[in-house]
């Protein structure tokens, strides 16, 4: 072997060296979702991060079927809606140092806490200002079971009328679901902007291997129409953004 030739091998080597370590390989068998979820997006979870996924279609929804009744019963529910607009909310974090109790119990008093949604804060994406996303909610009726709530509240939400919203809560030992469902119309200046229970968003904590994941889906039946599609994607998506991180927050959880 020439000098030359042991040279630029030796260059080549060192090259190598200095390149940056490639990324460990996802092991997809450590999430429940289906191949739908990138890479990158699983990545975000084992972050920390919140990830929220704009799928505008039930076609793209990730979770996988069969792992958790809530979750199953929230894909059921947006599979019958079929909305034009919808956004996927994925959350993770670990198992140990968060009981169930611990959890359950968070999830039950925080998303009972009708009042809190007076307290939430979302970015007008056109103006920048930081705006309250329920100026007003008022309780209209509350019924209370075993392992499960019912919550009647009446709101308002910048550029539409007040309308009636229910609250539905159910838990067991080790799961928590939540949803909410527009009982009225929605109307923006006298105009049903959304018809009865066309809105709906749905939340959902269960246990799966060596985590905890967060659910959720947030969407709208309305009319598509192409020229106003990418406004109302960006407003509806920074809102469902803010809304979810604003109860994420509430949480006492142990990483």
């Amino acid at each position: 072997m020439g000098k030359r030739t042991s040279a630029l091998i030796l260059l080549l080597l060192l090259a190598a060296s200095m390149l940056p370590a490639a990324m460990p390989k996802i092991s997809r068998a450590s999430f429940p979702f289906n191949g739908l979820i990138s890479d990158d997006d699983l990545q975000k979870l084992e972050a920390g991060e919140i990830v929220i996924r704009n799928i505008k279609d039930r076609k793209n929804m990730c979770m996988t079927r069969g792992l958790c009744p809530y979750a199953d019963e929230i894909l059921d529910m947006f599979t019958t809606l079929n909305p034009g607009y919808l956004a996927e909310i994925l959350y993770m974090f670990p198992v140990e140092g968060n009981s169930d109790d611990s959890i359950i119990g968070q999830s039950d008093a925080i998303f009972s806490d009708w009042p809190l949604y007076k307290e939430v804060i979302y970015t007008d994406e056109d103006t920048g200002k930081s705006k309250h996303l329920f100026p007003e909610a008022e309780l209209v009726r509350r019924t209370d079971r075993y392992r499960w709530k019912s919550i009647w509240t009446h709101v308002k939400m910048d550029f539409l009328a007040p309308y009636d919203t229910e609250l539905i809560i159910k838990t067991t030992d080790d799961t928590f679901f939540f949803s909410q469902i527009n009982q009225e119309a929605m109307k923006y200046k006298f105009v049903t902007a959304v018809k009865p229970r066309n809105m709906q968003a749905a939340i959902c904590c269960f246990k799966y291997r060596d985590n905890w994941f967060v659910y959720a889906l947030g969407g709208v039946k309305a009319p598509v129409i192409p020229f106003v599609r990418n406004k109302i994607d960006h407003q509806f998506i920074g809102r469902i953004e803010d809304f979810t991180v604003f109860y994420i927050n509430r949480f006492d959880i142990k990483r």
